[in-house]
């Protein structure tokens, strides 16, 4: 798509791509951006659900398209955002949209997953081999939905943002102490990330549509967060074994709140607590931050327990995405 030509209205909608420099994403479109995502999610589920640190790291991504993810105006008003992504190793391609209420949001969304499923042609050319479009909306998006079910993309599977309030009583009083054998390695070092890459890698082996990465491509992902916090990623062992970790993460520290990035435990250390304890260590590392709340997000439909794991340590599941795909032919 040409964003300089491409006009929906030849005099009132039109869509540009994002500004970037060599700091990244342009700071007034980065503000359009969150405002834009703050509205939507205001207006469908009632209140903002996305911080600045998340929407930073989403346009800061080396697999963000930037050619495909555009800003849509109508005048000089921002009325809708789509963002792309090529994830090739996955062979996916993601559409994100953001568009509050108003005329125009129908058609920001017809135009942007349009756009999405153009670029994804265009990234199976550069990637030749079966290649999955996918996009999310809330429950109660009716016209999102309804919009990617008319463009191909059918829901494939739902995942829940879970929360805790600090001051909720489940929330220990000091640090849950490590049992016998266990540490927490807290090292932001070539050689710990490594460590933690490996885990990542085994221990979600058996979760759904989930892909290893070597690596120099997960640390690439990492590294173009803006609100990775080295002190909050740790690594578990027991007995000297590397077993489990747990990533913490700033991207809502904007909307009051921490946030569990990953969490998972190998299958030979699972059933001893392990995860239960590095989760309870997080909502007291939060509350005393003076965060409202640790969030984090869930498939649904896991298979390895981990909603009920969740809700065992007084965590509730508030919101519900559905994940859309569309396998192209």
């Amino acid at each position: 798509m040409n964003h300089a030509e491409h006009l929906v209205s030849a005099t009132v909608l039109s869509t540009r791509p994002l500004r970037f420099g060599a700091d990244g994403v342009d700071r007034a479109d980065l503000d359009t951006v969150v405002a834009l995502a703050a509205a939507t999610d205001t207006a469908v589920i009632g209140e903002a659900s996305t911080g600045v640190g998340e929407v930073a790291w989403m346009l800061a991504l080396p697999t963000l398209d930037r050619e495909a993810t555009f800003l849509a105006h109508d005048g000089d008003e921002a009325v809708g955002f789509v963002f792309i992504e090529d994830d090739a190793t996955a062979r996916d391609t993601f559409i994100d949209l953001a568009a509050p209420p108003g005329p125009w949001r129908r058609t920001v969304h017809e135009v942007g997953i349009a756009e999405g499923l153009e670029a994804a042609q265009r990234h199976r050319t550069r990637t030749p081999g079966a290649r999955t479009v996918r996009a999310g909306a809330w429950l109660q998006d009716t016209e999102l939905i309804t919009d990617l079910g008319a463009q191909g993309l059918m829901p494939v599977r739902r995942f829940h943002h879970m929360r805790i309030e600090s001051s909720s009583p489940a929330v220990p009083a000091v640090l849950p102490p490590l049992p016998d054998g266990v540490e927490i390695v807290v090292s932001d070092d070539e050689a710990t990330r490594r460590r933690i890459c490996a885990v990542d890698n085994e221990a979600f082996a058996d979760h759904w549509h989930f892909t290893p990465r070597d690596y120099d491509e997960w640390w690439s992902v990492w590294e173009a967060a803006p609100n990775r916090d080295p002190a909050g990623w740790w690594l578990l062992t027991v007995d000297g074994e590397d077993a489990g970790i747990c990533l913490l993460d700033e991207g809502r520290a904007a909307l009051g709140d921490g946030y569990v990035a990953i969490l998972c435990v190998r299958r030979a250390f699972r059933g001893r607590g392990l995860a239960q304890m590095l989760l309870r260590r997080a909502f007291v590392h939060y509350r005393d931050l003076g965060r409202e709340a640790t969030q984090l997000g869930v498939d649904a439909e896991n298979l390895t327990g981990a909603v009920g794991l969740y809700e065992g340590v007084g965590m509730t599941a508030v919101q519900t995405r559905q994940g859309h795909a569309l396998e192209l032919e």
